[in-house]
C-alpha cells in the first residue's frame, strides 16, 4: 500500500488505491476549521492540513504529484467559495452511477466542492409516472445513494432541474397537455402546471441534502406564445416570466431550498431575443427577481478576458448573488474540444476573479445525443480547480496535476480534438466535420464542397495516433478507441460522395466499379467497428437508455451505403441508366460563396437535423 493514514477514512482508502504511488508514505491528515490547505512531505512522513473536506483529498493529489521528491511544502487557499461541475444526464443518455462516482473522486483529487446533475425529466417524481419514463431517469434511491457518496468526500449535490422550458421530454406524453404552454415550455398561470413543479422539488427534497436547487428557467423562446396566448391573450413577457419565478422560489422556500436559475431569459425578453448583456434590464424587472435567488451569467463561447468583464458587470447590477458558468465542448458530436474549452475558461475565470464573482461551474452539456465522452471534460476540469487554488498556471503545471489526478496525459487527451480538424487546423470557431462527414450519404452529400481537398492522409494519421494514446491511457482507452475507429472510418468516407460525383461526372466506370465492389465494402467494415467502439463507449459510462437513438442514427448510415453499393451494381449493369443522387450539380451548404467554401471548406457546427439528407425525417 502506497499511503498509510493516521486514522481510518473509507474515502482516504478508496481513493488511494486508484493513485497508482509507488513510493510508501505515512500521512497525518488534521482538520482545522477555516485552515488554509497545508501539504508537508519530509522523506516517508507528510502531513495534511485542511479546513474543508474535499481539501483533504485535494491534498492527497498534490502528495500523488510531488511522490518522487524527498521534501516539500505546499499551502493554498480556495478563491472561490462554489467551484464545481455540471453533467449533463438529459441529453440522451444518463450516466450511470460508477461513472458518476469516478468523476467525482476525480473532482475530490482537484478539489471541487460542487456537483449537479443536469435532470430534465430523467429523476424519479412518484405522482407522475410518465416523468422520465423509458428515459432511463435516477431512482429516488440512486440519487440518495450519490449524494451520500459526494457528501463524503466533501462535495455538494445540487440538483439541477427545469420549471419552465426545457420540458418537450416530458411534455410529449398526452396527461401534460394541460400543462403545456408550447412543445418545450410549461403552462404558466397554471394550478396544474405548480402541482408538478411543486411534486418534482418535493423529489428533489427527498433525495438531496443541500439547501440549494438549480430550478433552470433558461431559453424559453416561446414564453407565452402557445396555448398560454390562447386562453388569456398576448401576454406582458417579462412581467410573466417574473411572476412564475415568484411562485417557483416560494415553492422552493417551502422545501427549504434556495434557487439559482439561468440568466438569459431577462436579456432575451429585454433584447429582442438575443442574450445581449449591452442591453439594459429595466430596474422595475430587476427588482421583481427575488433577492434569495441566485443567477447564472452562462457563456461558452468568448475567448478574451475583456468579452467575459462587461457582461458580468451587467449581471452584478441585479440585486442577487452571481454565479458564472462555463463550458466543457463536449456537445458537438462525437469529438470534444478541448483547446477551445481551455482558452475560453482561461480568459472567462480572469474576468471572474477581476469582478468578484465567487462562484464558477463547468458545465459539459450533451446536446444531440451525448455522442462525446464525459470524460473529455477532465483537462478544463482541473484548470477551473487550478484557477481557483493557483491561478493562471502553465500548460506544463496544469499537465502535472491532471496526471496526478487522473492518471491521464495533458497532450494525449489534446488528441482527442483531432477528428474535427480535418485538415490540421484549430478554429476557435465552432467546427463539426467529423459529425457532418460521418452522417452525410456516401452519394447525395449535401457537403461536398466542405470535404475538399479530400482529408483521407490527415485521418488515417489520427487513427493511428488516437490507438496508440489509448494504449498509454490508464483509464479512458475505450474512448480513444471510439474516435480513434470514427477517423479510420472518415479516412475512406470523408470524400466518397465527392469522389463518386466526380467520377459519375467524368464517365469513369472503372472507379465506381472499385467504389462498389471494393471502397463501400470497407467502409461498411469500419462503420460496423466505429459503431461497436460506440457501443463499448456508451455502455461503459451512461445507462442503457437512449443508445437507442445512437443505433438508430448508424444503422441508418449502413443500409444507406448498401443501398449505395445496389444502386452502383444496378448502374454498372445496365439495369438503370442514370444515379439520381449523382445528377444534381454541387453547391455549398452555407451562404458563403464558391470561392470562399474553397479557401475555407470546414464549416460551423453543422446542425444535425442537416446531416443525413436535404429530405425531411418528419412533418
Amino acid at each position: 500500500m502506497a499511503f498509510v493514514f493516521s486514522c481510518y477514512d473509507p474515502q482516504l482508502e478508496e481513493i488511494s488505491a486508484q493513485l497508482h504511488i509507488d513510493a510508501n508514505l505515512y500521512v497525518e491528515c488534521h482538520y482545522q476549521e477555516n485552515a488554509p490547505l497545508k501539504v508537508e512531505k519530509n522523506c516517508g512522513n507528510a502531513t495534511i492540513t485542511y479546513g474543508k473536506r474535499v481539501e483533504l483529498f485535494r491534498g492527497l493529489g498534490l502528495l500523488a504529484e510531488h511522490c518522487q521528491e524527498e521534501t516539500c511544502s505546499i499551502e493554498q487557499r480556495a478563491r472561490f467559495t462554489m467551484n464545481g461541475a455540471m453533467l449533463d444526464c438529459s441529453r440522451n443518455g444518463v450516466l450511470n452511477l460508477d461513472t458518476v462516482k469516478q468523476v467525482i473522486r476525480y473532482m475530490a483529487l482537484m478539489g471541487h466542492n460542487m456537483l449537479m446533475l443536469y435532470t430534465e425529466d430523467t429523476y424519479e417524481v412518484p405522482e407522475y409516472p410518465y416523468f422520465g419514463y423509458m428515459r432511463g431517469r435516477y431512482t429516488q434511491q440512486e440519487l440518495r445513494e450519490l449524494d451520500e457518496y459526494a457528501y463524503g468526500y466533501g462535495i455538494e449535490l445540487i440538483p439541477c432541474i427545469q420549471t419552465l422550458a426545457h420540458m418537450a421530454a416530458a411534455l410529449r406524453w398526452e396527461c401534460f397537455d394541460d400543462m403545456k404552454d408550447t412543445e418545450d415550455i410549461l403552462l404558466c398561470d397554471n394550478e396544474k402546471t405548480f402541482h408538478l413543479i411543486e411534486a418534482m422539488i418535493r423529489a428533489c427534497r427527498n433525495c438531496f441534502r443541500s439547501k440549494r436547487i438549480n430550478i433552470g428557467m433558461d431559453e424559453a423562446f416561446m414564453l407565452g406564445l402557445g396555448q398560454y396566448r390562447e386562453k388569456n391573450g398576448m401576454p406582458d413577457r417579462e412581467q410573466l416570466f417574473c411572476r412564475h419565478l415568484d411562485k417557483v422560489n416560494e415553492i422552493c422556500k417551502r422545501y427549504g431550498f434556495k434557487p439559482m436559475i439561468w440568466s438569459d431569459m431577462f436579456y432575451r425578453l429585454a433584447c429582442s431575443g438575443s442574450y445581449d448583456a449591452d442591453c439594459t434590464i429595466s430596474e422595475e424587472v430587476r427588482d421583481l427577481v427575488p433577492a434569495e435567488v441566485d443567477l447564472v451569467y452562462w457563456e461558452y463561447d468568448r475567448y478574451e478576458k475583456e468579452s467575459y468583464i462587461k457582461p458580468l458587470k451587467s449581471h452584478l447590477q441585479f440585486n442577487n448573488p452571481i454565479i458564472f458558468a462555463g463550458g466543457a465542448w463536449r456537445w458537438l458530436g462525437y469529438t470534444p474540444h478541448i483547446q477551445k474549452s481551455q482558452n475560453g475558461t482561461r480568459a472567462a475565470l480572469e474576468a471572474c476573479l477581476e469582478t468578484g464573482v465567487q462562484e464558477v461551474i463547468c458545465t459539459a452539456w450533451a446536446d444531440e445525443g451525448n455522442e462525446a465522452s464525459i470524460h473529455t471534460m477532465l483537462p478544463t476540469l482541473q484548470l477551473y480547480a487550478e484557477y481557483s487554488y493557483q491561478g493562471n498556471i502553465s500548460d506544463e503545471a496544469l499537465a502535472k496535476r491532471l496526471l496526478a489526478c487522473t492518471g491521464e496525459d495533458l497532450s494525449d487527451m489534446m488528441l482527442m480534438d483531432m477528428p474535427d480538424r480535418p485538415d490540421g487546423q484549430f478554429r476557435q470557431v465552432s467546427t463539426n466535420p467529423s459529425c457532418y462527414l460521418l452522417y452525410s450519404d456516401v452519394l447525395g452529400s449535401v457537403f461536398e464542397k466542405h470535404c475538399q481537398p479530400c482529408y483521407r492522409e490527415n485521418y488515417a494519421s489520427y487513427a493511428k495516433k488516437l490507438w496508440d494514446a489509448g494504449k498509454r491511457s490508464p483509464n479512458l482507452g475505450y474512448a480513444y478507441d471510439m474516435l480513434a475507429e470514427l477517423c479510420h472510418l472518415l479516412e475512406l468516407k470523408s470524400c466518397i460522395s465527392a469522389e463518386a460525383y466526380s467520377a459519375y461526372q467524368a464517365g469513369d466506370v472503372e472507379a465506381l466499379r472499385v467504389m462498389a465492389e471494393k471502397t463501400l465494402p470497407q467502409i461498411l467494415d469500419r462503420l460496423e467497428a466505429f459503431r461497436n467502439a460506440v457501443e463499448i463507449r456508451w455502455m461503459k459510462e451512461n445507462k442503457r437508455s437512449g443508445y437507442d437513438v445512437l443505433d438508430l442514427r448508424l444503422g441508418g448510415v449502413h443500409n444507406r451505403v448498401k443501398s449505395a453499393i445496389r444502386q452502383l451494381r444496378a448502374y454498372l449493369a445496365g439495369r438503370i441508366d442514370k444515379i439520381e443522387e449523382l445528377e444534381d450539380p454541387r453547391l455549398p451548404f452555407s451562404n458563403k460563396t464558391e470561392e470562399a467554401v474553397a479557401q475555407d471548406p470546414v464549416m460551423c457546427w453543422g446542425i444535425r437535423k442537416h446531416h443525413f439528407t436535404p429530405n425531411r425525417f418528419f412533418w
